[in-house]
């Protein structure tokens, strides 16, 4: 079987790697247009924003930028970026009250969105999730309600603005359950790792799945799955993260998992029927960016093997090993 169907808006790829190698890997998994999150190096600046603008500029690549609302317990120059060619604004829910209520006057004026990460730092100082596998390995684990409790904050916080306000990475079913009530100007975001593996797959130790969000239950890992077949869930993004640091003690490896190079690929290899899949990794992500993806590959259903040297990424780090669909 083969459909057509256009390419995808991937809107977490984090900023682990140039934008020559982020554009390659697009083209290798169907990515028509990425959102750089600023996670890995800071972008709160003219001087970083043109940066990345340009060098996509370079490589003929729809690259959107997402910039720091708040650097170093500051307020970043928001209008200005904006004007320079921000995209959208990324903050974290823990900073203080007061700045992210700056941040979401900001982004209602001027027509932004903004990409939460919801996480309480001083909860997550394990290095997987908090369950029988990680006290059985004897390693910290980072609870759900790290998560959830954040989550529970933000939806309160934003009922009292007009802001876009993404709740990106969304990993527990507690979450979930908040985010079933919330209002018309929030969306929730999962990422595609979380849709495929849970920590049952660190039992041992493999460091390639290490990553943050980190792989939560099964039970979890079925809760997104339900929620993105019932409406719940808006977006698939990949939260692409480039590193070489996996083969190290487990405590020591970096997080991330590497997949940009087969996002399309592996988003219409999920338990979902296609038409939905296109609606979370195309329709949905142009929507909220008001644009229109012009470009459209076929995808072919079958068995596949994947083959991480073919990757133009620089990560290597992923533990994908078979796809149900490629890119003919």
């Amino acid at each position: 079987m083969k459909i057509k169907v256009p390419k995808s808006f991937d809107l977490n790829v984090k900023n682990s790697e140039s934008v020559s190698r982020i554009a390659a890997a697009s083209k290798n998994g169907g990515v028509y247009a990425a959102l750089m999150i600023p996670q890995n190096k800071p972008i709160y600046d003219k001087l970083h924003l043109a940066y990345n603008l340009k060098r996509a500029t370079e490589e003929n690549f729809k690259l959107f930028v997402a910039i720091e609302g708040i650097h170093n317990n500051t307020l970043s120059e928001i209008s200005i970026l904006k004007n320079k060619g921000a995209s959208a604004i990324y903050i974290n829910s823990d900073e203080e009250m007061i700045l992210i209520k700056r941040v979401l006057e900001y982004a209602e004026f001027l027509d932004i969105p903004v990409f939460v990460n919801c996480n309480n730092k001083s909860l997550s100082y394990g290095v997987m999730n908090d369950s029988e596998i990680a006290y059985l390995h004897g390693v910290s684990g980072i609870s759900n309600y790290a998560e959830s409790i954040e989550v529970a904050k933000m939806l309160e916080m934003i009922k009292h603005f007009n802001a876009k306000v993404i709740f990106q990475s969304i990993t527990t079913k507690e979450s979930i359950e908040i985010l079933k009530n919330r209002p018309k100007n929030a969306y929730v975001d999962v990422c595609i790792d979380n849709l495929y593996f849970s920590d049952e797959n660190l039992k041992d130790f493999n460091t390639l799945f290490k990553t943050f969000p980190p792989l939560r239950s099964e039970e979890d890992k079925n809760a997104l799955l339900n929620a993105c077949k019932e409406g719940i869930v808006d977006f698939i993004s990949s939260n692409h993260i480039a590193t070489s640091q996996k083969d190290v003690p487990f405590e020591e490896a970096e997080y991330g998992i590497s997949k940009l190079d087969i996002f399309t690929q592996l988003a219409y290899s999920l338990p979902l029927p296609y038409e939905l899949v296109t609606k979370l990794i195309s329709t949905n992500p142009a929507k909220l960016f008001n644009i229109e993806i012009n470009e459209y590959i076929e995808i072919e259903f079958g068995d596949f093997d994947i083959n991480i040297n073919n990757f133009a990424s620089k990560g290597k780090n992923c533990p994908y090993k078979k796809l149900k669909a490629k890119i003919v």
